[in-house]
């Protein structure tokens, strides 16, 4: 038997746009699902550095306090570096926005670093307290018209599920492949970039420092990340 859910909206991906929707969409009462293919927690190619001015956003959705608990150490110096060419520059403060409560935020600090895979499950875990049904793993196969409505069939092994909703965000990425509308067709390209991003222990960076690194043909960073972990993560073209 197919199960039929009922929702004011259905979010297809919980990286952190989709659950920031989620969030800001039951927080004002809405019935919200968000279907997400993979297990979590699960590493994506990102370079995993917030800068200082989305720090008021954190609190806003209520993850500040637990982000700041596991992200790296504060980046205070950015370095740009060319060959044997070398340039640093201060990093800004984060102004003093808003928290979720209107009140100015305490602890403004700088931009710092955290892996995807603890961030996303710290927003999908807020997104989970806030009443956010979580359809995981699932995979979204279909979205069909339903005269008002829109359904959303959605899969988990042999088990089928039906989403009904007005409002439909698709989340997925935009080169996420699959059948549904919002995943258009892509061509690829010898001139395509290509992004990847590995993790080191054992690092000699100063903590504070953000060398960003410019070659031919694409650019990089490295940063101090959470748990003493070493991120870089480069953008290449694929012809190079």
């Amino acid at each position: 038997m197919t199960r039929l859910s009922t929702h004011d909206a259905i979010i297809v991906g919980a990286g952190p746009a989709g659950t920031s929707a989620a969030l800001t969409l039951a927080r004002r009462g809405w019935a919200v699902a968000i279907v997400e293919k993979s297990v979590f927690p699960r590493r994506k190619v990102c370079g995993e550095y917030m800068s200082a001015s989305n720090l008021a956003l954190l609190d806003q959705l209520e993850i500040g306090d637990a982000w700041r608990a596991n992200a790296g150490p504060e980046i205070r110096r950015v370095g740009f570096f060319s060959g044997d060419a070398s340039v640093e520059a201060p990093m800004p403060r984060a102004k003093n926005g808003p928290r979720a409560n209107d009140e100015p935020s305490a602890n403004p600090g700088f931009g710092r670093a955290l892996g995807r895979d603890i961030l996303d499950c710290l927003l999908l875990q807020a997104a989970r307290s806030a009443g956010v049904e979580i359809f995981q793993p699932c995979r979204a196969v279909a979205i069909d018209r339903d005269g008002e409505m829109q359904m959303v069939r959605i899969q988990a092994g042999n088990e089928t599920t039906m989403l009904r909703a007005p409002v439909i965000v698709a989340a997925h990425g935009s080169w996420e492949p699959g059948p549904l509308p919002s995943q258009l067709g892509k061509t690829n390209r010898p001139s395509d970039l290509l992004g990847f991003k590995a993790h080191f222990t054992g690092s000699s960076l100063a903590p504070d420092l953000m060398p960003l690194l410019v070659f031919p043909g694409g650019y990089g960073g490295m940063v101090s990340a959470d748990h003493g972990r070493l991120s870089i993560s480069c953008c290449i073209r694929r012809d190079m």
